[in-house]
């Protein structure tokens, strides 16, 4: 029998007594063979107690999924308003550390799938001066829950860890011009 990175045990979602109906169920990919299961909340809309409390309980398997990534790949925590480490992590506890020491407490977490994309970027004249090969991953948001009259409000706090096993990479774009091989050999 082949052993699985994340074990199914892990890889499925708590199942909620109803069918939610501001949590949507999300599939993750980690390779061809493997992915897991998350409820994520439906964007700017309101959660019942219950769907709050499943986003909570469920927060402790998110990270052991997200402990396994880290520990195998490496992790950046990239902020957006906290003073936060930017250099590569390699453990799950020290992003918590990190997190706890910015004063970051988050109540969920999200996980989006990002897939490895070829970008142009563009010089200051607005020309093409490179390509960018950014490695697949997935970015980790961190979400809290705030009590409103109708039940619960997400939000997602300004800082997120990217996990991936190498940093992009960029090269300068060429400006010869691409021939196919099918018109070559008529100029022979």
């Amino acid at each position: 029998m082949h052993e699985s990175f994340i074990p199914v045990a892990l890889a499925v979602a708590p199942n909620p007594l109803g069918l939610p109906s501001n949590l949507k169920l999300t599939t993750i990919p980690l390779d061809a063979y493997t992915c897991f299961e998350l409820w994520v909340p439906e964007v700017h809309g309101a959660l019942l107690a219950e769907e709050a409390m499943l986003l909570r309980g469920d927060c402790a398997r998110l990270e052991e999924i997200c402990a396994r990534l880290t520990s195998l790949l490496g992790a950046t925590l990239i902020s957006h308003d906290v003073q936060c480490c930017q250099a590569p992590i390699e453990r799950w506890h020290d992003i918590r550390s990190a997190l706890s020491e910015a004063g970051v407490s988050f109540d969920a977490i999200a996980v989006t799938y990002l897939p490895q994309v070829i970008h142009p970027n563009p010089s200051k004249e607005g020309s093409l001066a490179s390509w960018t090969l950014q490695q697949a991953g997935w970015s980790v948001s961190f979400l809290t829950l705030q009590s409103i009259t109708t039940g619960f409000h997400s939000t997602a706090l300004p800082v997120e860890v990217v996990i991936t096993s190498e940093q992009s990479m960029t090269k300068g774009a060429r400006s010869s011009p691409v021939v196919p091989a099918y018109a070559q050999r008529g100029r022979r």
